[in-house]
Parts: C-alpha cells; sequence; structure tokens
C-alpha cells in the first residue's frame, strides 16, 4: 500500500541511521502503518478476519504470524509486497503492522461483525536494528531475556526499555523490530546509540 502522509508531517527520529551492517545497525522505518485490532478468538468474526488476511491469527501472547513481510537487511525483503505481520498482544489483542491496506482488507468483516479495528500508526515509530552485535546490543537496556531458548524468532513481548513503553518483535535472525511511543523515541534513540559504542 502507498502510506498516506500529511504535507509538512515528520516522524519523531526524521528517518535516523545509525552504525554499520557488519556488526549493528539501527534504522527508523517512518510512517509505518499499524492497526490495534479486537476480536474474540474462536469466533465466526474471527474466521472472517484470518480469511480477509490471509493468515491464523496467532492466540499465544507473544507470538508473531505474517505473510508475504520479510525484514529490511534479509534476504527476499520486498517493500512493495502486499504483507502483514500480527503481533498478538493480549488474548483477543493483535498489533498489525505492514504493506497490506488493512482497513481495506478488514472492511467487509467490520461492517458485519462485531471487531475493532483502529490505526494507531501515529502513536508509535518503528525502529529495526540488525546485525551481528543486534542481541548484545539490546541486552544492555532490555530486562528481558533475549537468548533464543526464551526469545526465538516471531516472538514479541511488551516492556519498558530504558524507561520507554516499547512492543519489540525479533523478526529474523539477528534482526529486532522496536516498536516505541514516539513521545519517547528520541530519548530511546539516544540511549540505543550509546548502547552501540563498544560494536562500532
Amino acid at each position: 500500500m502507498t502510506v498516506k502522509v500529511l504535507p509538512g508531517a515528520k516522524s519523531p527520529l526524521g528517518g535516523a541511521k545509525h552504525g554499520n551492517k557488519s556488526s549493528i545497525m539501527m534504522e527508523e522505518i517512518p510512517f509505518t502503518p499499524m492497526w490495534d485490532l479486537r476480536v474474540e478468538p474462536g469466533s465466526t468474526a474471527f474466521s472472517e478476519v484470518n480469511a480477509a488476511l490471509g493468515l491464523t491469527l496467532p492466540t499465544n501472547v507473544g507470538d508473531v504470524a505474517r505473510i508475504n513481510a520479510t525484514c529490511m537487511g534479509q534476504p527476499g525483503y520486498d517493500e512493495n509486497a502486499k504483507g502483514v505481520s500480527a503481533l498478538c498482544l493480549g488474548p483477543d489483542q493483535w498489533l498489525l503492522t505492514g504493506t497490506m491496506d488493512v482497513a481495506k482488507a478488514l472492511a467487509p468483516v467490520q461492517a458485519s461483525q462485531h471487531i475493532s479495528v483502529v490505526d494507531v500508526s501515529g502513536q508509535r515509530t518503528k525502529i529495526e536494528v540488525y546485525g551481528p552485535n543486534s542481541r548484545e546490543v539490546l541486552e544492555h537496556v532490555w530486562e528481558q531475556d533475549l537468548r533464543a531458548k526464551n526469545f526465538g524468532i516471531d516472538k514479541c513481548s511488551q516492556g519498558i526499555m530504558f524507561r520507554s513503553p516499547v512492543i519489540m518483535w525479533y523478526c529474523c535472525t539477528d534482526c529486532y523490530i522496536i516498536f516505541a511511543r514516539s513521545s519517547f523515541a528520541q530519548h530511546l534513540w539516544t540511549v540505543l546509540t550509546d548502547a552501540t559504542v563498544e560494536y562500532l
């Protein structure tokens, strides 16, 4: 989908980039579309949402399902793919993000079933952290265990990263996505860049 950006709109970090791909790279992906979805698992509405999105929403909190969604820096990345990722944040809540026009895809379901689809793109910005030292850098500022046995690929978690509320998703090998509140983004970016010093 083409993201509609109002004239004069600015992302919290201005599309900032830092580091190098050989060790640790961070970059903001500005104006990333995001939606908050609420629907009851096991209901007719749940089945219709899955059909409309072309995937099965995960029902275990912390799991992620996706279709046509490969991260930046990974083989097969295509910014034009009509992909979507669904991060399970609660028993009946998902964060949907990607290049699919989710609002359009779910409009027929929303018209006939009891679901909630809210565009929350303006609430957060997206920061991708990738490279061989990505986990080590994040371990400086994240209180949760990032070892693969506890936080594997396509796992997500909510928490506080150096006083900043975030959603973090381990999306691909050596690649993490952080959805940071827009008002905390600059503070978090400063902390993260400081954490990379010994690896650059």
